[in-house]
């Protein structure tokens, strides 16, 4: 696992920080043409696995320009009869899980981040939530997870949807050596990563 923390450590927000920063910086340098690849590799080695065939209800994202292109995903949920949802902020600090009827109907919200508008949201509760898959700056192989920041999937899955497996879709150049990521008690761990070239149960996840 990765070194533990204090909550609120100094050393360890800074740290946090400057992982951040280096890392964004080479999500950042991926060319499109090599992101998208690597993202259809990533969600073909998702929905082979039986963690996908066996959710009913999945929590995924909307992606940024930058980030693993989620769109294939949402899709081919909703054409395998499955509940997509993506997250909405509520309020500042909370976010919920919002069904997706469909790909077409998202529109720009805050923070230029796609979402279901508000004549189409509907809640689903955490509890209902089977896969989550889950966005970050970078991972740890031991599952250690470096967010952007908010600490709203650290609440989210960390307190509320408890008991969805957490799966990692993130380029090979965002995987770390256990013990590079500072986590703090309330980080979240993820269970397993799916990359563009392999896929892996992260073994160490604490309470695994």
């Amino acid at each position: 696992m990765g070194p533990a923390h204090a909550p609120g450590d100094p050393d360890a927000l800074a740290a946090k920080a400057e992982l951040r920063a280096r890392m964004t910086a080479i999500r950042h340098a991926i060319q499109p043409a090599e992101r998208n690849e690597a993202s259809v590799r990533m969600i073909e080695r998702l929905c082979a696995s039986p963690s996908y065939e066996n959710a009913r209800t999945v929590f995924a994202f909307a992606s940024m320009e930058d980030e693993v292109q989620m769109d294939a995903l949402i899709e081919r949920c909703i054409a395998d009869g499955k509940r997509i949802t993506i997250p909405w902020i509520s309020r500042r600090g909370m976010m919920e899980a919002v069904e997706v009827p469909s790909l077409d109907c998202l529109e720009i919200g805050f923070y230029g981040i796609r979402n279901v508008p508000a004549s189409l949201r509907s809640i689903v509760i955490p509890a209902e939530i089977d896969l989550a898959v889950v966005p970050g700056a970078a991972f740890g192989v031991d599952g250690a997870r470096l967010g952007l920041g908010g600490g709203y999937y650290d609440r989210y899955l960390g307190l509320r949807a408890t008991q969805a497996e957490r799966i990692a879709l993130t380029f090979d150049a965002l995987v770390v050596p256990q013990g590079v990521i500072p986590m703090e008690p309330h980080d979240i761990y993820v269970q397993a990563i799916c990359t563009e070239s392999r896929a892996f149960v992260c073994t160490q996840v604490p309470g695994v």
